[in-house]
């Protein structure tokens, strides 16, 4: 099955509309570069060196990575730069993973503070870990990035902490609401699905052949989570950059 792009169907309601505005805004490169360059700033001696960091830490945290995707995209790998197909992340996410490696690389030859190095380590942590479940079930990246920003800015004593946390369960709701949206398209567009077991939408025609069920195999190459997928994105990351970060912090402390 050949996934749609994440464009919302002409038909959508105005709640999934809304979601995918505020996917594309509080999009995982938009969040974690947000969040390398208020680290970079905060920890920096002066705005010159912080700047330096910043410049640094996105260019290898989200920049390039980033511009993998989209060289992907214009290439007919996936169908945009959410990758929403579950089968072809792995991919993009072992380059960002490759990428963020030697940015923490360069990071640790220039000097940073150890609070961005704990962070670089908990994102590199973070997506091999995502990449490994990924291989076997879709979990939202999209939240996940909002719970590790969230988490970043608890234990490094943000005022940002509150609403980066409300932010989560906001991006939680629109992950949910653009994968009805998507199933609601292929439901109009494949007609009425056969009555026999549970209720799903029917798979896309194939000329000349019978409708057929979607697998769900099928259903993870739809933009969008589940309702599961999305817990499991946000305790996912939670879990991981606490420890990644309390690990590298302690570890760095003086007679450690």
């Amino acid at each position: 099955m050949t996934a749609p792009t994440t464009r919302i169907p002409p038909r959508a309601t105005a709640a999934a509309r809304a979601a995918a505005v505020l996917c594309e805004i509080a999009a995982p490169a938009v969040l974690v570069t947000a969040l390398l360059v208020h680290i970079s700033l905060d920890d920096a001696p002066d705005t010159w060196t912080g700047l330096l960091w910043a410049a640094m830490s996105i260019a290898f945290g989200t920049i390039i990575p980033m511009a993998f995707v989209f060289h992907g995209v214009r290439g007919g790998k996936w169908s945009d730069h959410h990758v929403p197909e579950r089968s072809r992340r792995l991919a993009p996410m072992l380059f960002g993973a490759a990428s963020v490696t030697a940015g923490h690389l360069l990071l640790q030859v220039a000097g940073a503070p150890t609070t961005l190095i704990a962070v670089y380590t908990a994102i590199l942590a973070e997506t091999l870990v995502l990449a490994a479940i990924t291989k076997f079930w879709k979990i939202s990246g999209h939240v996940a990035a909002a719970a590790s920003c969230a988490t970043v800015l608890t234990l490094t004593d943000s005022l940002l902490s509150l609403p980066a946390w409300l932010l989560v369960p906001l991006i939680a709701w629109a992950r949910v609401q653009i994968r009805a949206a998507r199933l609601e398209a292929l439901s109009t567009s494949a007609g009425p699905a056969v009555p026999a077991g549970p209720a799903v939408p029917a798979g896309p025609a194939v000329p000349g052949g019978p409708l057929r069920q979607p697998s769900l195999q099928d259903l993870d190459e739809l933009d969008g989570h589940t309702l599961a997928q999305t817990a499991a994105g946000a305790l996912v990351a939670t879990v991981l950059v606490t420890a990644t970060y309390l690990a590298v912090v302690h570890l760095a402390a003086p007679g450690a």
